[in-house]
């Protein structure tokens, strides 16, 4: 591309490129699971007890948090990107399972 009528010259020919969906990371493992049953008091209310599950398998999932990645290695020939358990949205570095049993009126 000519750099005089605005084009760029240091542009990706697309045969070089790497393939689109080529780079895959680990696997992520996640289970749920909800049980709810329904008693009705009279005809207009009810009553609905749950039982939640979060993370059944406890499997930690392994990803890159923002920030993470190594500035003093990021231009080297081999790069270091340090991977971390996460949490809720980063803020916590345990992932464990978890349960709640809620309670819902309607009427």
């Amino acid at each position: 591309m000519n750099q005089a009528l605005g084009g760029y010259s240091n542009w990706i020919f697309p045969t070089y490129a790497p393939e689109r969906n080529s780079f895959v990371g680990p696997g992520a493992w996640n289970l749920d699971l909800a049980v709810s049953k329904r008693f009705y008091i009279w005809k207009e209310a009810s009553i609905e007890l749950r039982a939640e599950g979060f993370d059944l398998l406890n499997h930690h999932n392994l990803y890159v948090q923002q920030g993470l990645a190594n500035a003093a290695s990021y231009y080297s020939s081999n790069p270091e990107i340090l991977a971390s358990k996460g949490g809720v949205n980063g803020a916590t570095s345990e992932e464990r399972r978890f349960g709640q049993l809620p309670a819902k009126i309607d009427f």
